[in-house]
């Protein structure tokens, strides 16, 4: 049986026109190019990224009233001023491991890996002390929407024997956002920096920080307080074109399948 490579070069162009109308996700990194804009362009992969969320001054102003402590959570990293029931600036920056675009290289969705632990002490009046945990945000550029994972532990008195409420809560709609300042499209290689505002914690979000940080009357109201100024999320995108070299390397695998599906079709 005489092995027609040719009806395999055919197939994958159907593949590809078919793939250039659907959504792809790219992880950092990888080299699992797309055409940005559909017609032709230049091919890029997604190198890396990274989610910046800077916390509001409303925000601050209710974690500094129970005196909550802010840490990163790995892999982000933090950008904190001032220590905690005093600080002046809180900011964490999460990497984004994977993203999703659509036609015309549009950025439908980011993932990021990591996050913001919080940590409160009892405090009489705001707080019954407790710990949480919220990481990997998801993106959703298209409807407005920020999901999260919600991990921890909090008092629900003040008593050594008051129960604990246990918070694990994964792929949460955690806030809303109104606004985006910046490109929402990947035009061509380069670094892409939008920025995300009007974030609103939703119920869900609100009620799973209540939990985790063990809040009660002064603290509810702080936090409630904050609930519709949360901050703002940076995302910065960086995409290249592949190097020659790259391509040379694909070229080599394909001839490679070829020449090992050509000998089992000669046996």
């Amino acid at each position: 049986m005489k092995f027609a490579f040719k009806s395999i070069v055919v197939a994958a162009a159907f593949v590809a026109a078919g793939a250039a109308n659907a959504s792809t996700v790219l992880e950092a990194g990888n080299l699992n190019t797309f055409v940005p804009t559909g017609n032709g362009s230049q091919e890029v992969y997604f190198v890396s990224g990274s989610g910046a969320l800077t916390f509001s001054q409303t925000l601050i102003d209710a974690l500094n009233t129970g005196g909550v402590e802010v840490l990163a959570a790995a892999p982000a990293t933090s950008n904190i001023a001032g220590l905690p029931g005093e600080y002046t600036a809180v900011g964490v920056a999460a990497p984004v491991s994977t993203l999703t675009v659509g036609a015309g290289g549009l950025i439908e969705q980011a993932q990021s890996v990591g996050g913001a632990t919080q940590v409160a002490a009892f405090v009489k009046g705001v707080s019954y002390g407790g710990t949480i945990s919220v990481t990997n945000l998801r993106i959703d550029m298209v409807n407005k929407n920020i999901y999260a994972d919600f991990v921890g532990a909090g008092k629900t008195g003040s008593l050594a024997t008051s129960p604990i409420v246990n918070v694990n809560a994964t792929n949460v709609l955690a806030w809303t956002f109104t606004d985006i300042a910046g490109p929402t499209n990947i035009t061509g290689p380069g670094t892409f920096d939008t920025t995300l505002s009007g974030l609103a914690l939703t119920t869900e979000g609100f009620n799973n920080l209540k939990a985790g940080l063990g809040l009660y009357s002064i603290g509810l109201i702080a936090l409630q307080g904050a609930a519709a100024d949360f901050g703002t999320l940076t995302s910065t995108i960086t995409v290249a074109v592949p190097e020659p070299s790259t391509y040379a390397l694909m070229g080599l695998g394909l001839v490679g399948i070829g020449f090992a599906a050509r000998r089992r079709a000669a046996k």
